[in-house]
């Protein structure tokens, strides 16, 4: 801007600039440079205000830079989080899959052991009748021993066979005289089934049988002894035992007794 005025001046006076005649007086002249001099204080005046607007052209467009990179810092921080969303959202639907792939589990490790785990009550005081009373035990090693079942028989329900298997042969042998280790055999024995240990099993099963007869799961493990004896390939073993089940537990059951008809059939017991 510093060299514009003298520009302007310039070409003002190249077009006012024309020849002086002779006639011409200093009056006219003095009248010229006035109205030159007039029209240099109007440009005058005026190029501060255009030097402004310039000024404030550059501001906007300043402005107008940082509002873009704004913008823009503000678009990637929300593909950031789109993409942050997808993630978790890929997270909480594997997820998702993998408590259904469980309870499926769960549900297919109860029909493997033949029941539902949780479907009954298993009082002590049942268990009791196939215990002498001089094998009785005081409060506190029963509390203790029903906290030990209890966490074996957690594992089982979760469908952690190692470890519940581990638990109640431990419980077993800590706990022999307690009336829990009739239920704690007879789990032995379904572990085993499951885990294809069927000799394993046929021995807890005939265990729980001597040693608690009239135990809650003596019918069962009755009939699971059969089965488990037909799955050996001792078909006449199997048979005998499931023929005999009727009369040695005339008052188990509907469901033990419906179970015990589905195993004669399967052994084709006559």
């Amino acid at each position: 801007m510093r060299y514009a005025l003298p520009i302007v001046i310039i070409g003002l006076l190249t077009g006012m600039a024309m020849p002086v005649s002779a006639a011409e007086s200093k009056k006219e002249i003095a009248a010229r440079l006035d109205a030159l001099t007039s029209r240099v204080d109007v440009v005058e005046n005026r190029m501060p205000a255009a030097v402004n607007m310039q000024q404030r052209l550059d501001d906007l467009e300043t402005q107008l830079r940082a509002q873009t990179g704004a913008i823009e810092r503000l678009e990637f921080e929300n593909r950031k989080r789109r993409d942050e969303l997808a993630g978790l959202q890929s997270a909480v639907d594997l997820l998702s899959k993998e408590v259904q792939f469980a309870a499926s589990a769960a549900r297919n490790a109860n029909a493997m052991l033949g029941r539902f785990l949780t479907d009954e009550g298993e009082p002590v005081s049942e268990e009791r009748a196939g215990v002498p009373a001089s094998q009785s035990i005081d409060e506190g090693m029963a509390l203790m021993a029903q906290q030990r079942y209890g966490e074996a028989k957690t594992y089982l329900e979760q469908g952690y066979f190692d470890q519940a298997r581990a638990g109640f042969e431990a419980f077993v042998a800590e706990y022999d005289a307690q009336p829990l280790a009739g239920p704690a055999l007879f789990w032995l024995g379904e572990i085993a089934i499951v885990q294809g240990d069927f000799r394993s099993a046929i021995n807890a099963y005939i265990e729980s049988l001597k040693r608690f007869p009239k135990g809650s799961k003596a019918p069962e493990a009755m009939v699971k002894l059969g089965a488990a004896l037909f799955a050996l390939g001792d078909q006449e073993e199997a048979c005998r035992t499931l023929k005999a089940f009727p009369g040695q537990y005339p008052k188990a059951n509907a469901g033990v007794r419906a179970r015990a008809g589905i195993e004669r059939r399967r052994a084709g017991c006559s």
